[in-house]
């Protein structure tokens, strides 16, 4: 059975291993999680919350509660993929953005990721310029609460 739970500094290690081993950072968008890491600073302050079975992260997100709510960080396992656990977690971030009492919240998409967003209802409000090592457009979408 998947449980729901906060994530804690304890946490990190499996976190930052499942984001680093998501093939759908592949190829070119490896770039962008290349020397990154989820941070103990980072869990502290925003509402991370991890998908685990028999002890095993199988996935988590972040969001950033400061201000506008924005969800920072989606990631499901390979393993994991096609079992609705990232319609779970989508479920869990928005219902947490309600309770805050925030109309929306903000995603920056990773490109292939647009399609769930916008079927979890999210709508396509810009996109951000290449800088730096990201060399692509990603998309901004607004969900509704």
């Amino acid at each position: 059975m998947v449980a729901l739970r906060r994530a804690g500094a304890a946490d990190l290690p499996a976190l930052n291993a499942l984001m680093h081993a998501s093939s759908a950072y592949d190829g070119a968008y490896r770039a962008m999680l290349d020397g990154y890491a989820v941070t103990e600073a980072q869990v502290a302050r925003d509402h991370v919350v991890l998908a685990e079975e028999g002890g095993a992260v199988l996935g988590f997100y972040s969001l950033i509660v400061e201000g506008e709510p924005e969800l920072d960080l989606m990631f499901v396992s390979d393993a994991a993929q096609g079992r609705g656990l990232g319609e779970r977690l989508f479920e869990d971030m928005r219902a947490t953005a309600r309770r805050l009492g925030s109309p929306s919240v903000k995603i920056v998409s990773h490109p292939p990721a647009e399609g769930f967003y916008r079927r979890m209802g999210a709508q396509v409000v810009g996109a951000t310029e290449p800088a730096g090592a990201v060399t692509w457009a990603r998309p901004i979408l607004r969900l509704p609460l």
